[in-house]
């Protein structure tokens, strides 16, 4: 029997929680990296109630996987980078372009940098490269360091998926494939130059199978390295 292709789209993100559990009995010492910040913490969950003030307020509707894991497993906290953030209820800021644009289509389906944008913003002063119509319709939910953004889009064609805004190296915003994953995961298999293959990514990471890639990574590392 062919196995259905249809996504799937309801998966069980409990398993998430018991694999977090796992990792943190692990990594005792917190040497994964990033996990000296949250300390495999996840802060409270949200209520159904609480999910849907915030879609009615920013006019959204979130991926089904995030929905259900801000639900059973928690709002930020333990997660990829410095840790996963967590939405905020009742905190409209007319000034924050990234919320005030929250409900707008996100406008990429591909890799994108404009080096005639990125020179016209060194020599003219013209922040043009980083104006947030770029990255509207996606929410903010890991920072790697060195300005590199996890988000997630929640608008367009590439709804669902983790993408990677990594203009403050003058390397564009890029779909976060399996490959950037195990980049961004700290995976020592990994030797090849992230920005070499960044052209060639076609398939971003949907927020489940983000989180859980940060997951499996970090209980290889530990097992493997002690």
């Amino acid at each position: 029997m062919l196995e259905s292709l249809e996504p799937v789209i309801n998966r069980n993100v409990k398993k998430l929680n018991n694999k977090l559990i796992h990792l943190k009995e692990l990594d005792k010492r917190c040497e994964f990296f990033g996990s000296e910040s949250h300390k495999y913490k996840l802060k409270p969950c949200l209520s159904k109630l609480a999910i849907q003030q915030f879609e009615d307020q920013y006019q959204v509707k979130l991926p089904d996987d995030y929905r259900d894991f801000l639900l059973e497993v928690g709002n930020g906290g333990a997660g990829p980078g410095y840790g996963l953030l967590g939405i905020e209820i009742n905190s409209f800021d007319s000034e924050n372009p990234e919320l005030k644009y929250l409900s707008q289509p996100f406008i990429l389906t591909h890799e994108w940098n404009d080096l005639d944008l990125m020179q016209a913003s060194h020599e003219e002063g013209n922040p043009v490269y980083f104006y947030p119509n770029f990255i509207q319709g996606t929410i903010l939910v890991a920072e790697y360091g060195c300005g590199v953004e996890a988000r997630l889009v929640i608008t367009g064609s590439e709804r669902g998926n983790i993408w990677i805004d990594d203009r403050t190296n003058e390397a564009g915003i890029y779909p976060l494939s399996p490959h950037c994953a195990a980049f961004f995961h700290d995976d020592p298999d990994i030797e090849a130059d992230l920005y070499e293959s960044i052209e060639e990514v076609k398939t971003a990471l949907s927020f489940y199978d983000w989180y859980n890639d940060w997951l499996n990574r970090g209980i290889s590392q530990v097992i493997r390295f002690g």
